[in-house]
């Protein structure tokens, strides 16, 4: 534990020294690198002035560092980074702050960028990652190429149940606050597509997440120890949670997703390591799941240190042939299905509202509860779900154990 933690420091520090040397090397040669500025607006740092090359094989890695620095660091105007059309390749990757440009710094992607497929190349979970930055748009109709296929052989975190190296993550905002990504597609990503972690007002929209359904662990979004995070107008089909809620995260806004193939919007998992903190102010509206494990999801769990899932509403949802339209699981990761749920953490304030659609699972509405920590204040309103597996015969139910639930409205499904 103490080497990896010694290899993630010493990877951070190598990032950032070469980010910062890119940056103040040869400062009055490179700013004559950059295009005019049309109309007042902002300088623009293309990549390829920077000696990037759009011909799938050279790494860019360089050249695109040494853009950002000048953007970042140097520019007296507000400055763009363009990474223009055509495909460029590009190993590990930081755009870090805090930027002394005018605000906000804007990196405008045009072209296709790709990953390098060694995982031994990389020596933090993450590939293109912006770090310390306040008022970044990422925009441009662009995409990021995980190439994950070729590394999603080596993930062996089912058979080692958690206990295993990350792959990389596509795109890692850390730190980043006050920012917009919007017009961006994420392709094939070895891990999660997009991790969120320690961001604040903070809005993603237009997005578009693609990746086989049976890929492990991507993710399409995995937020944590976030504020004030909106998701909006996007379409997320992965081979695990189209987002995912992680702990320490407050006022959260999803809606009008597509989630499809994916195992839903989730909040959780929580209460996995001692660290995790509470969920507050949770808001999951007018999103349509297509053909997914799990529509609404809420999972922990049994933990050691007890904390709480609070205020969280899902509304106004569109179900197709999903497998469990409405889920609270407090034995996730368990052995032991079968045996109750201890979980330390509580859960609580939680309305499932307007919800239909179809589902191919006899247990419409399961609410599988600690009987530590009994949830309370779970509302179930105007669900009409209609069975579409087999046989037709089977009975249509909902499945509650330590919920104090309160339904009503509409129920298909009817009430436990």
């Amino acid at each position: 534990m103490a080497t990896a933690r010694a290899l993630f420091l010493l990877g951070a520090a190598l990032l950032s020294c070469t980010l910062i040397g890119a940056s103040s090397r040869g400062v009055e040669n490179r700013r004559s690198l950059l295009l005019p500025v049309p109309n007042n607006g902002p300088a623009i740092f293309d990549v390829t002035k920077f000696g990037a090359v759009a011909d799938d094989q050279t790494d860019n890695i360089d050249a695109f560092r040494a853009a950002w620095g000048e953007a970042c660091k140097n520019s007296t105007t507000q400055a763009k980074v363009l990474i223009p059309a055509g495909t460029f390749r590009a190993a590990q990757t930081m755009f870090a702050g805090p930027c002394t440009s005018p605000k906000p710094i804007i990196v405008e992607v045009i072209g296709t960028v790709k990953a390098n497929t060694d995982p031994s190349e990389y020596v933090t979970p993450e590939w293109f990652s912006f770090l310390d930055i306040d008022g970044l748009v990422l925009t441009g109709n662009g995409v990021f190429d995980g190439q994950g296929a070729a590394s999603w052989p080596y993930n062996d975190c089912a058979k080692t149940k958690g206990d295993c190296a990350p792959l990389p993550a596509s795109l890692k905002f850390a730190k980043v606050n006050n920012s917009i990504v919007t017009d961006i597609t994420s392709l094939n990503s070895m891990q999660f597509h997009f991790h969120i972690h320690g961001c604040s007002n903070f809005s993603l929209s237009n997005i578009n997440i693609t990746a086989p359904g049976n890929s492990p662990n991507t993710d399409g979004m995995h937020i944590s120890s976030s504020d004030s995070i909106k998701v909006f107008d996007s379409v997320i089909g992965t081979g695990d949670d189209c987002i995912s809620i992680g702990h320490s995260t407050t006022n959260i806004a999803i809606t009008n997703i597509t989630c499809g193939p994916g195992h839903g919007i989730s909040v959780g998992s929580l209460g996995k390591r001692p660290e995790e903190r509470s969920v507050n102010g949770i808001s999951v509206t007018n999103c349509t799941f297509v053909n997914t494990t799990n529509g609404a999801r809420i999972k922990t769990w049994m933990g050691t240190v007890p904390a709480e899932a609070t205020n969280i509403t899902y509304e106004g949802l569109i179900m197709k042939g999903v497998q469990n339209p409405i889920i609270i699981d407090q034995s996730y990761g368990s052995n032991k299905k079968t045996t109750p749920s201890t979980s330390v953490w509580k859960i609580s304030n939680i309305h499932f509202r307007k919800i239909q659609g179809t589902t191919v699972s006899n247990i419409a509405v399961s609410l599988q509860c600690s009987t530590s920590n009994p949830c309370e204040g779970v509302e179930i309103a105007d669900v009409d779900l209609a069975y579409s597996g087999g046989p037709h015969n089977t009975t249509f139910v909902s499945s509650c154990s330590n919920a104090k639930a309160v339904f009503g409205g509409i129920l298909n499904p009817p009430a436990c």
